[in-house]
């Protein structure tokens, strides 16, 4: 594994780190209501976990003063991790995927740095 390998696996983990060592408090701290939209309790919690990043943004950056990168790309994460379940149990819905590059465009406007394709293509695999 070469340097930047290692870079954008340790960048990833820090996205993850957070979203599943702490989301659950994260969740209860700034008093997010979650759905039960689906059966399935994956595709149910990936809905609210990218629900939450998406309804709860400014709260988690001032609440948590979480850098607006990490919230960013968790948000996209939760977004695919969403959209790769719901398509193995319903199929391909073009309105989910429709989401994912709102969030980019949203990466794109909010960071004063450039995207991470790397990191991007690192957490569609």
């Amino acid at each position: 594994m070469d340097a930047r390998t290692g870079a954008l696996f340790e960048k990833k983990y820090v996205c993850m780190r957070i979203l599943k060592e702490e989301i659950t408090k994260l969740l209860l701290e700034v008093n997010y209501q979650e759905k039960s939209e689906y059966e399935d309790k994956d595709l149910n919690d990936f809905y609210n976990y990218w629900c939450f990043f998406e309804e709860k943004e400014p709260d988690i950056l001032k609440l948590k003063n979480i850098p607006i990168d990490i919230v960013l790309y968790s948000k996209y994460y939760w977004c695919t991790r969403y959209r790769n379940r719901y398509e193995r149990l319903y199929g391909f819905d073009a309105g989910i995927e429709q989401q994912q590059y709102k969030i980019i465009e949203e990466l794109r406007i909010k960071l004063t740095k450039n995207i991470d394709w790397n990191l991007l293509n690192e957490i569609e695999k």
